[in-house]
């Protein structure tokens, strides 16, 4: 369901060669405190999914929240990794194509935008509303 969300999503991207970087590349997302990893690449004009492998060529780790904070432009690519928030590893030449394509996207041209952007304010919005509740429950 995520595979065909984000061929849809960058379809125009995919059209237009923007992530042809990721041709024959393997991006890894993992997601810091929930069972959430993938492998992400590019084959045959389209994003593919799988779990995770051991052939990476670049990691992204992070938290839930500060992957919807990156998505919703709330805080900036640099600063999350310069906080050490968002951590990469592999090859940084990558890197930098995915940061610039992701800088280069206007969210409002995204197929779904509205949708999308109401969605991540939604969660970033219950996140902040919970978060001072789940300190509290920890002590």
């Amino acid at each position: 369901m995520l595979e065909q969300f984000l061929n849809k999503l960058f379809a125009d991207a995919i059209a237009e060669e923007e992530l042809d970087f990721l041709d024959d590349n393997v991006f890894q997302v993992r997601v810091d405190g929930i069972p959430m990893a993938f492998d992400l690449t590019l084959k045959d004009d389209r994003l593919k999914l799988s779990p995770v492998s051991d052939r990476w060529d670049l990691r992204i780790t992070g938290s839930a929240y500060d992957f919807m904070l990156l998505a919703a432009r709330r805080e900036d690519a640099d600063t999350l990794f310069f906080q050490r928030r968002i951590t990469t590893e592999g090859d940084t030449e990558l890197g930098l194509y995915l940061k610039n394509f992701l800088d280069s996207l206007d969210l409002s041209d995204l197929p779904f935008s509205k949708l999308l952007e109401q969605g991540l304010q939604g969660a970033i919005s219950m996140h902040d509303r919970l978060e001072p509740l789940g300190r509290v429950l920890q002590r």
